[in-house]
């Protein structure tokens, strides 16, 4: 009679191979989170600079800022868009409030000269760290542009 071996692996060997495949995970993982938060942050930063050139055209057509209703805006939330659009108050990944620059209590929807506007973008503060620490975003229509990985609020003047 001829004994053959078994052919196959060891559990110790699968053991072995699912531990390196668990080590190479967690150090992907990092990694992975600060570019999805990245790519959100360029999402932010790109709607960001769609709203500035629609309140532009908005203005021209109007000649106030008084009565802009963004688009994808927030029910029940004047001048507030949640990214990715329809995202609940709690599920976004960024904010971007939109306020009259000379009263930031209103939004250009309730503001009455509508002389100028300031727009925050604010990463989610529930989420992944990565996000969490990702930049905020600061626009006016007096030229402020900037960015920074302090949380900005709508009473911000510079980053």
């Amino acid at each position: 009679m001829n004994q053959g071996f078994y052919k196959g692996f060891t559990l110790i060997e699968l053991m072995v191979v699912v531990v390196i495949v668990a080590i190479f995970a967690m150090i992907a993982m990092p990694s992975y989170q600060q570019y999805i938060a990245r790519s959100y942050q360029s999402q932010a930063e790109s709607e960001m600079l769609k709203i500035s050139q629609r309140l532009e055209s908005y203005k021209g057509k109007q000649l106030s800022f008084a009565g802009y209703i963004p688009e994808n805006q927030v029910t029940g939330q004047e001048g507030v868009i949640n990214l990715p659009y329809g995202s609940s108050s709690t599920d976004y990944n960024y904010q971007i409030i939109i306020v009259d620059i000379n009263d930031t209590s209103k939004s250009l929807q309730d503001s009455t000269a509508g002389q100028g506007w300031k727009m925050i973008g604010m990463p989610s503060q529930t989420k992944s760290s990565a996000l969490r620490a990702s930049k905020s975003f600061l626009m006016t229509s007096r030229g402020v542009n900037c960015s920074t990985t302090t949380l900005l609020t709508v009473s911000s003047t510079s980053c």
